[in-house]
């Protein structure tokens, strides 16, 4: 569930970062550098939301106990 999430997530990271003129910063002609940096960002990013998620599930799941 979880390698499926951060996936997931970080196929949603890689469309959001494609919306963004990232190729600005980058000097013409390294193609490679910028396709590495979306791809790194891509992955950090999605990470980060899908751990963010799986504790919001977590912290529910407590909080039921808590209350329940």
């Amino acid at each position: 569930m979880k390698i499926i999430l951060h996936i997931a997530c970080s196929i949603f990271a890689f469309y959001i970062l494609d919306c963004l003129k990232v190729d600005m910063i980058f000097k013409k002609g390294h193609v490679a550098k910028i396709r590495m940096f979306y791809i790194l960002v891509a992955i950090l990013l999605g990470t980060s939301m899908s751990n963010f998620i799986i504790d919001i599930f977590v912290e529910t799941q407590n909080l039921q106990l808590l209350f329940g």
